[in-house]
């Protein structure tokens, strides 16, 4: 089996998608045509096995030294894939976790779930009704892996990162943060993520790619079929591949969408976020080593 040696782990809305897109450009690293394979968190992909694992996204892949899985919903329910990682990584493959201030990781990803139909209310009425929605539908969220509402919860990465720190020493986690993508700081970050892996200086230079713009669905009745299972779309699977189905989705969900600027968080209820994950914060800094002050401004 050919299996990936290396994870982008989460968080969502963090820049894992402007990573992903960003190693694909060097020649030592292998991705699979799906960024995101969700197999270690979808309770029905993971039961597939790992023979199906590793036929499905990294056949072809055997010549690449590093063969990575950029799956954001892996740091989300850390509870459960940090053990199924260690069953089949004993002593840990690596893995990148990369984190945004988690006010605005949490607003980003509301309007994320409004963009594929998945939330119609307003944002501070979607906080209030956060905690009420994961309980009543932990079971069904759990089992499918889904990240569906965790606009708080998916901003928690203390919780989610000490999970993984159960399993795997620290040198087996890199971490970093949403503002190391940006130009000055991006050579620093490619030459630490080239140690980290252990991949050679890539003699052609990595441009920069601004991944997952601000967009809108021009329909939301074909971005709501689009994303949700329905029974022709199963009947298709009958006589189209895996691959073929996906990019075909893919472009469908592209030509459907329109750039678009989100409006300002309101200020109330961005101070209340900021009061909420201050302590969270604070500790971060030192599980991490970094230095988080810009996210504790005002």
């Amino acid at each position: 089996m050919v299996l990936p040696n290396f994870f982008i782990l989460g968080a969502a809305k963090s820049g894992t998608t402007s990573l992903h897109d960003l190693l694909k450009q060097h020649p030592q690293v292998y991705f699979p045509f799906s960024k995101e394979p969700m197999f270690f968190s979808q309770d029905a992909l993971y039961a597939q096995g790992l023979d199906w694992y590793a036929k499905s996204f990294f056949k072809g892949s055997e010549s690449c030294p590093r063969r990575g899985d950029a799956t954001p919903h892996y740091l989300y329910w850390a509870e459960k894939v940090a053990p199924r990682l260690k069953k089949v990584y004993p002593d840990g493959p690596e893995m990148i976790v990369i984190l945004r201030d988690p006010v605005v990781r949490a607003y980003s990803w509301y309007w994320n779930m409004v963009r594929e139909g998945n939330e119609s209310l307003s944002f501070e009425d979607a906080l209030d009704a956060e905690a009420n929605r994961l309980k009543s539908q932990y079971v069904t969220l759990q089992t499918k892996g889904a990240m569906l509402y965790g606009y708080v919860r998916g901003s928690q990465y203390i919780e989610q990162i000490q999970h993984f720190l159960t399993f795997f020493p620290r040198e087996k986690l890199l971490f970093l943060l949403y503002e190391d993508l940006a130009a000055p700081q991006l050579t620093k970050t490619l030459d630490d993520i080239n140690n980290f892996l252990g991949l050679e200086a890539h003699s052609t230079p990595i441009k920069s790619i601004i991944s997952n713009p601000a967009a809108l669905p021009r329909s939301m009745s074909l971005q709501r079929w689009l994303r949700r299972q329905s029974a022709f779309r199963e009947q298709l699977k009958r006589f189209i591949p895996q691959k073929a189905r996906y990019f075909v989705k893919e472009q469908l969900i592209r030509m459907n969408l329109r750039p678009t600027s989100y409006p300002p968080m309101n200020e109330k209820t961005k101070q209340q976020l900021k009061s909420q994950f201050e302590g969270e914060i604070m500790k971060l800094q030192g599980l991490i080593g970094r230095d988080l002050a810009d996210w504790l401004k005002a």
